[in-house]
């Protein structure tokens, strides 16, 4: 009967947000923008490799699966990336670390 007191006061781990805001790799040679609107874009030297719109998918306390969706002519095409977040200012994109950049 204890145990089932205990399990009741188990705490949930709150589900990470999206990457609002725009993020860069070390060398900044990629970058990340994911707007409030769901608009976001991954930048390869400066210039858009692919634009379209963000869905957070999966969230955990930890992060979750960012899936980029941007027009193909028959069907749209998708991106996911696998985010990890280390703290505010500090995620990982499938592996690789960004940083956010401004606010």
């Amino acid at each position: 009967m204890l145990l089932g007191v205990m399990s009741n006061q188990i705490a949930r781990a709150q589900a990470a947000p999206p990457p609002i805001g725009s993020w860069v790799n070390q060398g900044k040679t990629n970058g990340l923008v994911v707007e409030q609107n769901g608009t976001c874009g991954f930048l390869v030297n400066g210039k858009a490799k692919w634009s379209g719109t963000c869905k957070w998918e999966t969230p955990s306390a930890k992060g979750g699966i960012l899936d980029l969706q941007y027009q193909m002519p028959l069907a749209p095409g998708h991106i996911r990336w696998s985010v990890v977040y280390f703290n505010q200012t500090t995620i990982t994109l499938d592996g690789e670390t960004f940083y956010k950049q401004g606010n």
